[in-house]
Parts: structure tokens; sequence; C-alpha cells
């Protein structure tokens, strides 16, 4: 497969998950091809991903059955980003967590103590991320920590998540009602279009900005994200996004895809 004269350029290649490169874990047709093929041609593929409900382990046992040149170090989750900023800005914390065991495990491995919901201790931060077994407890003991001063971290805001058949609440959802009982919006974001999440990515890789290409299914956070990183962008058209909303649009990306394949010459 050859890649198309104008994504020569690029030596970075920031890809979403959801939407890009599967929907609720069912590959996207061509699109493991495609992803193999970036990596043959030598470019620094970086999977990132707004979706904190999976570790970084559990995205690589999945996506080896795509691709068998992913490694962990090519794959950032919100929930990762997260662990790693806290520890970074803040140290080690007591953490309350609402999300799935992708984030706990996260937080966990970069040395933070989690708090049950029926502890009674203070805690440092709450951390709020897509909890698909959210119910009312979790809300109440996140909301009377927030009030007491803990600091309110969101993995990410997306309102939904792509699914088949439509879209579902994603984690935004969560931190819509949380921020509206307390009166506060969250004190950090995290992932996209947050420059955190994109900071953790790229340590380490020497590259300019002009040289890297964020591809992504949504535009409020991969082509928002992409420029605020001042990077190119190509919205593909396989995951939340249509041709309508693209329209409608204020926010343009500098390339549309039909899917991950139109990189690549036919």
């Amino acid at each position: 497969m050859e890649l198309k004269e104008e994504f020569k350029q690029y030596k970075v290649f920031i890809l979403d998950i959801d939407g890009v490169i599967w929907i609720e874990g069912k590959p996207i047709p061509d699109a493991s091809k495609a992803l193999n093929a970036l990596i043959e041609k030598g470019k620094r593929v970086l999977l990132l991903t707004n979706n904190s409900t999976r570790s970084r382990e559990e995205y690589l046992s999945k996506l080896k059955r795509i691709c068998s040149k992913i490694f962990i170090n090519n794959i950032i989750t919100s929930g990762y980003a997260t662990a790693a900023f806290l520890r970074n800005e803040f140290g080690k914390l007591k953490v309350y967590v609402i999300g799935e065991m992708g984030l706990a495990r996260e937080l966990v491995l970069q040395g933070h103590v989690l708090v049950s919901e029926d502890a009674e201790s203070d805690v440092d931060a709450v951390v709020v991320g897509l909890d698909r077994q959210l119910h009312y407890s979790k809300l109440k003991r996140a909301l009377r920590a927030i009030l007491r001063g803990s600091l309110f971290i969101a993995t990410n805001s997306d309102p939904t998540v792509p699914a088949e058949g439509g879209v579902e609440p994603g984690a935004g959802s969560i931190i819509a009602a949380l921020s509206i009982a307390a009166n506060k919006e969250p004190d950090y974001i995290i992932g996209k279009p947050n420059k955190y999440i994109f900071n953790v990515a790229l340590r380490g890789v020497e590259v300019s900005m002009d040289e890297v290409l964020v591809i992504g299914d949504r535009i409020s956070t991969d082509i928002v994200g992409a420029k605020a990183i001042k990077a190119a962008s190509a919205l593909v058209l396989t995951g939340v996004t249509g041709e309508r909303e693209l329209e409608l649009s204020e926010v343009k990306p500098d390339y549309v895809l039909k899917s991950l394949s139109d990189l690549f010459e036919r």
C-alpha cells in the first residue's frame, strides 16, 4: 500500500481508537490493513483514546489481534494520562474513582491509593471517567468529597461514545451531573481536546508539530485537539461525526477520510 502524496510528510500519526480502528471492539473494515501499513512505512503510530474503561494492557491484548506491531508504548488512554498527570503534578494521592477497572488499574500503577465508597477518610482527588455501572451512591460519595475540597478531575468530557447502532452516554454526561450538583467545573480535564493527553503521548518524541497528523472521528475532541497543539488533522467518517455535522461545524479538519484506508492510494 502506498501513502497518498499529501500524507507522506507526516512522521507521527496520532489515531483515535473508537470510531477509527473499531466500534465496540469490532474492527472497522480495512482499518487493520491501514494500521499495519503505516507502521511498515516507518511512521510512528500513537493510539490515543479518551476511553478510560480499559487499561493499556487490556487495549494491547485486543489491538495485537488487529496489528502485531503495536506495543504498549504506542497506546495512551485518558486513564493512563490522568494517572500520570496527577503523579507528576501532585505526587501520590488518595483517590475516589467513578470509573471502571481500566481507570482504577492505571491509577494504582502510578502509585495512587484508591479509596472505597464506604470509607470515611477524606480523599485528595475525585477522578471521573466513563462508568457503565454508575449508581446514585457513587455520585453522592464523589459530590461530598468535592464539596469538602477534593480535586475534581475528569479523564475526558466526551458527552457520548460510539456504539453499534448509534451512540451511548459518555464520561461527559457523568461529569455534567457532578458539576451541576457541586456548582463547580472540573479542576482539570485531561483527555482530548486538552493538551495534557497529547503532551503525555508525545513525551520523548522528537518531532515538530508540522510533522504530526491527528486522526479521529469527533470534531470537538480530535480536530479541536489537533488545532490546540498546532498539528494537522484528519476527520474519519466511520464514527460519531457524519457529513452533515461536518458541514455545519465551524471547525474544519485539514483532511476528510471516509475511512482510515483513505490515507493510501487505491
